[in-house]
């Protein structure tokens, strides 16, 4: 990024959200269009593959993966299901692509002084569970763990233990940067401002059952999933309405579900997120103070 303006007290945090995480690539390719840097950013599930490109300053990188990659079928698809133990083929996306059709700087990546957090779910003590770009060795494992959605992935083994989508337990993850001493945080949302989860259908909740049961602190968790998914969206406004957070909001009148198969639908919510940054600049630059280097 050119003309880096570098924040030293605010930390971004990413809402995961499967495809719904087109709108925070286009908040994050114009945060990256200013020159936008954070010294600490967390993200959960597709909040934390935005992050990956946030990080090495591929604007335009992450709307390619939520608008094309997404449909590519040795990324996502049935046959992957059946023959990988899951929808998606994390291998292809961090070590295919970038070698041949979507290409990644890895020097600036690696480069990044940026402390960096995936946030995964543990399937055998159904806490949350953190991995730092720099100290995880298997870091890209963590990556994939994040954003191994239940139910139609399979947990990812991650330095000998197994992992599961960060959202269950950590869907929006503020609590981390203010334990680590962030007063401040921009967070990016989803869903809609005042947006809740209601109980999950009988079918999630039989599927759940016969696949996690047998790992009783993983599915109890499971289970109190949309209640945590609440507990964050209304603490989120809490923390906007006493002037300790940003939060940017997608509009309700886009709906893109998170396995979404209309690229129109994508590409209108990406500029969503562009709109609702833009939108929010002079406030935010305000928010941050920024300082220019």
């Amino acid at each position: 990024m050119e003309n880096e303006k570098h924040i030293k007290d605010v930390a971004l945090v990413l809402q995961g959200g499967g495809a719904r995480g087109a709108f925070t690539a286009g908040v994050l390719d114009v945060f990256m269009e200013h020159g936008l840097v954070f010294p600490y950013v967390i993200g959960t599930s597709a909040g934390a593959l935005n992050a990956v490109n946030y990080v090495s300053g591929d604007i335009g990188r992450s709307k390619k993966v939520t608008t094309e990659v997404m449909f590519d079928k040795k990324f996502r698809s049935l046959r992957n299901m059946i023959f990988r133990g899951g929808a998606f083929d994390f291998g292809y996306l961090f070590h295919t692509l970038p070698k041949t059709t979507l290409p990644f700087n890895s020097a600036k990546y690696n480069a990044s002084t940026c402390r960096f957090i995936c946030v995964a779910t543990s399937l055998e003590t159904g806490e949350v569970a953190y991995f730092q770009k720099g100290e995880c060795k298997e870091f890209y494992k963590a990556l994939a763990a994040s954003a191994s959605l239940p139910l139609i992935s399979r947990p990812v083994r991650v330095l000998g233990k197994k992992y599961l989508d960060g959202g269950v337990v950590a869907p929006v993850p503020y609590r981390k940067p203010i334990e680590d001493g962030f007063e401040k945080t921009l967070i990016v949302m989803t869903r809609p401002r005042g947006y809740r989860r209601g109980k999950a259908g009988k079918l999630t909740g039989f599927l759940g059952w016969l696949l996690y049961r047998h790992k009783k602190a993983f599915y109890a968790s499971y289970k109190k999933s949309n209640d945590f998914y609440n507990e964050d969206y209304i603490e989120g406004e809490r923390l906007e309405s006493e002037g300790k957070a940003i939060v940017i909001y997608p509009p309700e009148s886009i709906h893109v579900g998170r396995m979404e198969k209309h690229v129109e639908n994508l590409e209108a919510l990406y500029q969503a997120g562009r709109e609702a940054a833009t939108e929010k600049w002079a406030e935010i630059e305000k928010f941050v103070g920024i300082l220019h280097e």
